[in-house]
């Protein structure tokens, strides 16, 4: 070992205890934070720091997948809930069990959860947010809407299941 403060190179046949420098009987650990780093060292810090930030970066990586995931997955259970409502109201409205304004304002309730679906799906997507108001827009268009809805429904079920989820009939379980 090489002393930090005055450069002797420790020999063999020293007899100094192990954590003292035998000439100037200095404490190695007393005088370590004085001395200029070395190349070795300087490369092990930087090894050390980049590491620790590749995990930290791979830590946030998943995190941030994980919750675009549950964020896709809550969106898509929501769709197909409306979708299921839908076909209840449709239902309901052919048999006249409920007012017309009741009739209504349901509809127009499963309108607003099937919005709030469709922005979770794209926000877990990661679809920029033209594509959000362009997939809500087409919501409103009867043909239309069941087209984007299959699309981001086979969108999410493979983003899904590539991340290792199961998708059922109603939507996604971790």
């Amino acid at each position: 070992m090489k002393c930090p403060k005055c450069g002797y190179q420790r020999q063999p046949g020293d007899e100094a205890p192990a954590w003292q420098c035998p000439s100037c009987l200095v404490a190695y650990a007393k005088v370590n934070h004085l001395a200029p780093p070395t190349q070795a060292s300087v490369a092990r810090s930087v090894a050390t720091s980049t590491s620790r930030l590749s995990n930290t970066a791979e830590e946030s990586d998943a995190a941030d997948d994980s919750e675009r995931h549950s964020l896709a997955a809550s969106g898509q259970k929501i769709v197909i809930y409306c979708i299921a409502a839908n076909f209840v109201l449709r239902a309901a409205d052919q048999s006249h069990a409920l007012t017309p304004l009741v009739m209504q304002l349901l509809y127009v309730v499963a309108g607003i959860f099937s919005l709030i679906g469709i922005a979770r799906i794209c926000s877990g997507l990661q679809k920029s947010q033209g594509a959000k108001i362009a997939f809500m827009t087409l919501s409103f268009w009867p043909l239309l809407n069941v087209i984007a809805l299959i699309y981001l429904s086979a969108k999410t079920n493979r983003m899904l299941r590539d991340a290792g989820w199961r998708v059922g009939l109603f939507g996604a379980k971790p």
